[in-house]
């Protein structure tokens, strides 16, 4: 067996499955088997053609250059200057529009699947003096993917405290909240709840892009810091379905 036709064979079906992964992922057909399968091959196909220049590397240069003269080919220019021109347009994402053409072969994605009530736990302002509380805020399904922040304002709806802002989550819904916190501002005072949602496109949600913010404010009165639970009238509300306040 000849080397040499071994390694041009295996550089031939890696090819083969290399265009047709390829084309799988224009389409943003993107099941694990298909990306690794790629992934594999990509370095099978860049190993075998490193010993396929070595072992044409005579071939080559007669490509590159004249006999003759030793000046370089037009071909070997008109080749550079091609992969030059890509490569400058891949990078400065000029040519974005045509690798997502494929997306529109894509299937289109349904609604996402319930996950169930998730809470995550914050603790804020714990070192302050004020009153103990202790907030449960369940958002409502059209509001899930909201990020809450907390203020208590004055009379006037001035912010006095900022009891919490939720960080920027990963992929996927924001959790619901249940805040242990201190509110130093005697009551009566409004409780400021604000939902902030961050809108993405599939494209900057795939490559970690920010996108737009949208905030939708809502405010609650609150009479008294007595102890014991609250229950928030949330009827009217946009972001909240359920909400307590208990107070420590």
């Amino acid at each position: 067996m000849k080397k040499k036709n071994i390694i041009s064979l295996s550089i031939a079906f890696a090819f083969f499955v290399l265009g047709t992964s390829g084309i799988l992922l224009y389409i943003k057909q993107k099941p694990h088997f298909v990306e690794m399968t790629h992934t594999i091959f990509g370095l099978i196909f860049v190993s075998f053609a490193i010993f396929h220049i070595v072992n044409n590397w005579g071939s080559l240069k007669n490509y590159s250059k004249d006999k003759n003269t030793g000046a370089f080919k037009k071909e070997l220019l008109v080749a550079g200057i091609i992969g030059l021109i890509v490569l400058t347009l891949s990078v400065t994402e000029v040519l974005e529009p045509v690798a997502e053409f494929g997306r529109v072969f894509a299937p289109k994605r349904g609604p996402r699947p319930d996950a169930g009530i998730s809470f995550q736990e914050k603790t804020t302002l714990d070192s302050t003096n004020g009153q103990a509380a202790t907030f449960i805020l369940q958002k409502n399904k059209d509001s899930e993917a909201a990020r809450l922040q907390v203020e208590v304002a004055d009379s006037t709806g001035k912010v006095v405290e900022t009891l919490f802002v939720g960080e920027k989550e990963g992929r996927g819904p924001a959790a619901n909240l249940i805040l242990s916190t201190k509110i130093s501002t005697p009551a009566p005072f409004k409780l400021i709840i604000t939902g902030i949602t961050e809108k993405k496109s599939e494209e900057e949600e795939e490559e970690g892009k920010p996108g737009v913010e949208t905030k939708t404010q809502e405010t609650f009165q609150i009479q008294s810091l007595s102890p014991g639970a609250q229950v928030l009238n949330v009827a009217d509300s946009k972001i909240l379905k359920r909400a307590i306040i208990e107070i420590k």
